[in-house]
């Protein structure tokens, strides 16, 4: 089963230098049939002003994804950890029994853009750890380029998570293929340009903003699609 989910679908909010869209139900935004996907528990996509942020707040069992996508990120918390994560930076941290974060924009000129993406870990209590990398365009050029390994041996990091998450910058006209198992799940986002998605299901046509939620056995192709030369995308397969 394949359902799509377009920009216009997401909960917008605008409040202090601060644009949210938000995939699923998160703070003031309930909706009970949008809850989560698998161990996805939020997709967010903020647009931070110059010299706006969230302040400090404390989160536990969590473990938290920042993608950044324009501009730099200023992320720092109790643990002593500061960094400005730039375009192509994946950040991940694992709270687990729990960390004060806060994440702000500290360019005066320039707006930072950014994915936060929250999973539910393996298991609760942990040490709170931090993984960090950045990863070019031209590393993730017409592939699928995996960010975030899982336990399925994909790839290591210090996250203790059964998925794993893959980017790709695809030209137009440029295509993948994925074949994902029956008893996984996907998470298509894509964070610009234009992609059509093809499986037995049907063609679907996924644009900036757009997500597809994908569920049991597919064989999927992936083509890019966008009249502006390539097109950005995030794909998550998890149980």
């Amino acid at each position: 089963m394949i359902k799509i989910m377009t920009a216009a679908e997401r909960h917008t909010t605008h409040e202090d230098g601060i644009h949210s869209e938000f995939s699923f139900s998160f703070g003031d935004y309930i909706d009970p049939h949008n809850e989560h996907f698998g161990s996805l528990l939020a997709h967010n996509e903020y647009t931070l002003q110059p010299m706006e942020g969230f302040d400090r707040r404390f989160h536990h069992d969590l473990v938290i994804v920042h993608l950044v996508l324009e501009g730099t990120l200023t992320y720092e918390d109790d643990t002593g950890k500061q960094a400005d994560l730039t375009p192509g930076t994946i950040h991940v941290l694992n709270t687990g029994s729990g960390v004060y974060h806060a994440e702000r924009n500290a360019s005066a000129s320039e707006a930072v853009r950014y994915l936060e993406m929250w999973f539910l870990p393996a298991e609760p209590g942990l040490e709170t750890s931090h993984y960090q990398e950045i990863y070019t365009q031209e590393e993730r050029l017409n592939r699928l380029l995996p960010l975030l390994g899982s336990s399925r041996g994909e790839l290591s990091s210090p996250q203790s998570l059964d998925m794993v998450m893959y980017a790709s910058v695809l030209e137009t006209g440029e295509v993948l293929e994925y074949s994902l198992a029956e008893d996984r799940r996907m998470h298509v986002y894509v964070t610009s340009g234009h992609i059509e998605i093809s499986s037995d299901d049907g063609v679907f046509d996924v644009k900036a903003g757009d997500a597809a939620r994908i569920q049991r056995r597919h064989n999927l192709t992936f083509k890019g699609n966008s009249s502006e030369g390539s097109s950005e995308v995030i794909l998550i397969d998890m149980p």
